[in-house]
Parts: C-alpha cells; structure tokens; sequence
C-alpha cells in the first residue's frame, strides 16, 4: 500500500517561516559607494592682469588666466552673468570679485582691485579752481543742493555736460550772478578738449 506524504497546514506555515526569516535576516556586505565630488583634488588657479581706468572713467579692463581645469568661464561680481570671453572691459576704478568655472562647475573666485591712474590736467584743475570759488558754497560735502557735491572731481567730469549747459549756455549758474567770458571759457575750453580728469 502506497502512502502518500501529507503536508499538513502548519507545515506549509512553518516552511513559508522558514524563507521569510532567511531572506529578511541577509544582509548585504558590500558597501554603499560614496558619491563622487567632481571638484575634489582640483586646486583652480586664478591669474588677473589688469589695465588701470583713467580717473573718473570706466575704461579699465581685467584679464583673467585660469589654470587646474578646462572649459573654464567667468563672471563679474556676484550678480554678474558668466560668460565664455576671459576678459572684462569698461570698467572703473574699485574692487571687485572675479568667478571662474570649470566644465564640471567647480567655481572659484578672486578679488580684483582696480586703481584710477592720471594725475588731474591743467584744463581740468582750471575748472576745478572755478567750481571751487564760484559754486562750492552750495554744492558740497555738506550742502548738496540739487543732488551735486563739487568737491567731488569726478562729480565735476560725470557732471560737465550739465555745467555748461547751466554755467556758460544758459547763464543761469551761479545764482549770484553770469560767469565772466573768461571763466565760461575755462570751462568750454576743457569740454572742447575732451573734459577728463587728466585734460
């Protein structure tokens, strides 16, 4: 007579136990990989070559060389915009930050300062002494009326277009009375030969 083996309920409980217990108790020993940092070993190195801007004029320029990677790009300021070309022109007299990239967006930064070159002109220092005497009482450190300072030169240079404009076309500055011809010409004079700080 044949038997026949009986798996019997519990029995498919205890073996369903069985397999449950050794696949949730295996653990895996091989590690998790750390994730990779792109910028890790790279030491980015900065090189600036800068060209001085004239007194009160934006036309300094700053160059930048950048070694330790590739595909590097370059931006001005943090507000700035990064851009390919390593060269950044028409720029004026203080200090700023220069960002450099890689292809992989490891960043970097420096900071750059600028210094105005040129001592002030004959032309400009003749103006200055004018604005100096004629219009400092009410344009100054302290009392700016209109928005302007005088004994700031390069309020004088920003400023030229709308000093001669007051002072010598309409003859409307200084409010005690007309420039001499003299001292209009003082001031034509320098704006005829290009009204900079150095002129």
């Amino acid at each position: 007579m044949n038997k026949k083996l009986l798996i019997r309920p519990k029995n498919y409980f205890l073996l369903f136990l069985s397999v449950c217990i050794f696949s949730c108790s295996k653990k895996d020993s091989s590690p998790t990989p750390a994730p990779t940092d792109a910028c890790a070993g790279k030491t980015i190195t900065i090189t600036p070559t800068t060209a001085d801007p004239t007194a009160c004029a934006a036309n300094g320029s700053i160059t930048i060389a950048a070694s330790g990677s590739t595909g590097f790009s370059y931006k001005l300021n943090s507000g700035g915009t990064y851009q390919s070309a390593s060269t950044f022109n028409n720029v004026g007299a203080g200090n700023y930050t220069i960002f450099v990239k890689d292809a992989a967006g490891c960043e970097k930064s420096i900071v750059v300062t600028l210094n105005a070159a040129g001592t002030a002109g004959p032309l400009f220092t003749a103006v200055r002494n004018l604005m100096t005497s004629k219009c400092q009482s009410c344009h100054n450190n302290t009392v700016q009326n209109g928005g302007m300072n005088w004994e700031v030169d390069c309020n004088i240079v920003i400023n030229k277009s709308n000093i001669k404009n007051r002072a010598v076309d309409l003859g409307t500055m200084p409010p005690t009375g007309p420039l001499s011809s003299t001292d209009k010409a003082t001031i034509t004079d320098w704006i005829n030969a290009g009204g900079k700080y150095t002129d």
